[in-house]
């Protein structure tokens, strides 16, 4: 689904992931940029609100609705490792 059609389904606070999953399926890869556990397939019920995951994971909730429609693009260095190694 193009970027712009799913900005225009207006996401919300209350939008379920399972209803992100339908609208965009490349959304979660996306959010999962900001958190990991986006990543985890099991990890999050597909009942669950963009706003209860935000209260639950401590992002504001605002992050994740343009992370998710695409208002935000988060890329990380081809070759890196994440957030998880040491320049040092």
């Amino acid at each position: 689904m193009p970027l712009d059609d799913l900005t225009d389904a207006a996401l919300t606070a209350d939008t379920s992931l399972a209803t992100l999953d339908r609208m965009d399926p490349s959304a979660r890869p996306r959010l999962a940029l900001l958190h990991p556990v986006f990543a985890m397939a099991d990890a999050l019920p597909g009942e669950a609100s963009l706003g209860a995951v935000a209260d639950a994971i401590g992002l504001p909730v605002a992050a994740l609705l343009a992370t998710a429609g695409g208002a935000i693009r988060v890329e990380a260095p081809a070759g890196g490792c994440g957030c998880s190694c040491s320049t040092h």
